[in-house]
């Protein structure tokens, strides 16, 4: 069932911003306009992620070379060894928006993206619920982003994660076949981001639940079959192929890298979690107004935020895709159980005063992004250091933070390591990370293998001390982001 909601009332003789305000498209206009204005002020906060620094180098190879890489060609250890990356159309996207605009092309698409979002997401809430219980799901839901917004290819795909969950459960809601141009939502999707396999797998949830509680069984299968079958087959219209459907079992058995990657660890919940807010305001809501929902779609939940408890890295998907799922059963409920309705009511003047303030934030903020950005998260760019060990003589081989990674491949300098746990395996960074935390033998071995000539390194990294007191080796910086050594001829 669709709810028409009014926003305000109006007259014959009321001014056009009044009439346009008694639309819905005008208020989800002046949201995401106002959330892409204050996410991009927030400028160098979306790019504190060593990652995306080589998501933009890759993207930048792929455009320079018209071609999807199929061998690593970035780093030294592991030069020529298999690596299609599964994240290149994103990549390709944060490549070409550094090069036309710098910094600020990061952040503007990176912003682009999370109000496209949060406005798609907005928009569906508010077939069911009333605005205000609307808004304020959808910043319960901006919560659980907030720690994963960055300029990385997982936030470009966020609004066609949305977009297809929406459409599948509308499909589901109003008994109709999905459409067919879905299909080029989880083509765009599965070029993207690896997150386009929980597209597939939705997709057959929501096909099981139909064949499970629909009349006709028959019917429903004939109807969601080939659609499931369709989607898997754009899934594999990419440079991977099979490689990209099987990528998810590939890095779940990388037990060594999941326990130590952040993103990868479970949550910490010793210190305060966003997803700790989302949960206890839809719980809190669920025991109190007693919802009643399908058992289908609550499994589904509950599979979410299985997920969100295993990974820091799926944090958001409760918060994007929950409200989706269950808000076909639980907005009628929500409407009948909080009476009377609360109808804004927005006087002439204070409404043309949203109006403008929006519309000036907007501006101020496409100006900030026109002036460029630098920048200044020092912390993953040990500028000083590679100069510094360069110009002492520095080349070749070096040993390098995995944090520093990103860097050197962006400046062009080939590391021992970087953020890509899936191209080095499970074995490799176990090795890596005795040299980096100590074990001498490791270290010195990793360094006669691989002829390594100099290194940067965090100053709390053990590997330092050790390196300052080998034979040959000489401290050339040391600052509070990075130590630099060289090794004499």
């Amino acid at each position: 069932m669709k709810f028409i909601t009014t926003w305000v009332e109006t007259t014959s003789r009321d001014s056009l911003l009044q009439q346009f305000a008694t639309k819905q498209w005008f208020w989800l206009s002046l949201f995401g306009l106002s959330l892409f204005s204050i996410l991009s002020f927030t400028g160098a906060r979306l790019l504190v992620d060593p990652d995306t620094l080589w998501h933009i180098a890759a993207g930048k190879w792929i455009l320079a070379n018209q071609a999807v890489p199929t061998t690593d060609p970035f780093s030294f250890s592991f030069h020529g060894a298999k690596w299609v990356p599964h994240e290149w159309l994103a990549e390709v996207i944060l490549g070409a928006s550094h090069t036309l605009l710098g910094w600020a092309g990061p952040v503007l698409v990176t912003a682009l993206a999370a109000s496209v979002t949060l406005t798609v997401l907005l928009r569906f809430l508010l077939r069911y619920i009333e605005p205000l219980h609307a808004f304020t799901g959808t910043i319960l839901t901006f919560l659980t982003l907030v720690q994963h917004l960055l300029a990385r290819p997982h936030t470009l795909a966020w609004p066609l994660m949305v977009i297809w969950a929406a459409h599948l459960v509308l499909a589901r809601e109003q008994g109709k076949r999905p459409s067919p141009w879905l299909l080029v939502v989880m083509l765009a999707w599965a070029n993207l981001h690896g997150s386009f396999l929980l597209g597939i797998g939705l997709t057959g949830a929501l096909a099981v639940e139909a064949i499970l509680t629909e009349g006709h069984p028959r019917q429903s299968a004939k109807v969601w079959t080939p659609f499931l079958a369709l989607t898997v087959l754009a899934g594999l219209l990419t440079p991977n192929s099979v490689d990209g459907l099987l990528f998810p079992f590939h890095v779940s058995g990388m037990s060594y890298s999941l326990s130590i990657i952040n993103e990868w660890r479970p949550p910490d919940f010793r210190t305060l979690q966003p997803i700790e807010f989302w949960l206890a305001f839809v719980l809190f809501g669920a025991l109190y107004f007693g919802f009643r929902m399908p058992a289908t779609r609550i499994a589904m939940f509950f599979g979410l935020v299985h997920l969100a408890l295993t990974s820091v890295r799926y944090a958001e998907l409760p918060g994007l895709l929950a409200p989706l799922l269950l808000m076909p059963s639980v907005g009628p409920q929500l409407r009948a159980a909080i009476r009377p309705e609360i109808k804004p009511s927005v006087s002439p003047r204070r409404l043309r005063t949203t109006t403008v303030l929006c519309i000036a934030l907007f501006m101020a903020s496409i100006a900030f992004l026109a002036k460029g950005i630098q920048h200044d998260e020092s912390r993953i760019q040990p500028r000083e250091a590679v100069s510094a060990a360069m110009a002492a003589g520095g080349t070749g081989p070096l040993f390098n933070s995995y944090n520093f990674g990103g860097y050197l491949i962006f400046s062009g300098i080939a590391p021992l390591i970087d953020g890509r746990a899936d191209l080095y395996g499970d074995d490799f960074l176990r090795r890596y990370m005795a040299a980096n935390s100590g074990d001498a033998k490791v270290l010195e071995a990793l360094i006669q293998e691989y002829k390594i000539r100099w290194a940067v390194l965090e100053p709390s990294s053990p590997a330092s001390k050790l390196i300052h007191g080998l034979p040959g080796w000489r401290r050339v910086h040391e600052d509070d982001i990075a130590v630099a050594y060289v090794r004499e001829q």
